[in-house]
């Protein structure tokens, strides 16, 4: 895993604020498409965050991975009982300014999400994250001839 992705996910799972900070862009932002929120700043992001009381809990989940380029390495488990999808990452590519990360989190009603992280990289920092969240679902029947079902 690449140092500096290495970093930003210890920070978010010891839910680090000032370390995470150090480690964003000045001109931070971050973006939930399905509910349409945008935090212009990482204050805005940290003020949001510090008040959630019922962050998530990752230990049940099956694995994270990171996505970006051609390198790819094993990593160890990252897990929090936080807010933040930091679980198990096991793969790794990220080259350039773009790094995408996926994984699973446990909601605080147990149901288990799968998440999606873009991060943009500027001047070596986060710059832009987009994050979506989404419910996993049975597959449709008509589809069984055509697919090969993995692992949820």
């Amino acid at each position: 895993m690449s140092e500096r992705v290495h970093r930003y996910q210890e920070a978010m799972a010891a839910l680090d604020f000032d370390a995470i900070g150090a480690l964003r862009h000045p001109d931070y932002q971050c973006y939930y498409p399905q509910s349409g929120e945008r935090f212009m700043s990482h204050a805005d992001w940290v003020e949001a965050h510090r008040g959630y009381d019922s962050h998530f809990v990752n230990e049940d989940v099956a694995g994270s991975t990171v996505k970006g380029g051609d390198r790819r390495a094993e990593v160890t488990r990252l897990a929090s009982p936080t807010f933040f999808p930091t679980a198990p990452i096991v793969q790794i590519s990220d080259t350039g300014d773009l790094v995408t990360m996926e994984g699973k989190a446990t909601w605080p009603d147990g149901k288990v999400y799968n998440w999606i992280r873009i991060v943009e990289y500027r001047d070596h920092l986060v710059w832009r994250e987009t994050e979506y969240f989404a419910e996993p679902f049975d597959p449709p029947d008509w589809r069984a001839p055509f697919v090969q079902i993995e692992n949820r």
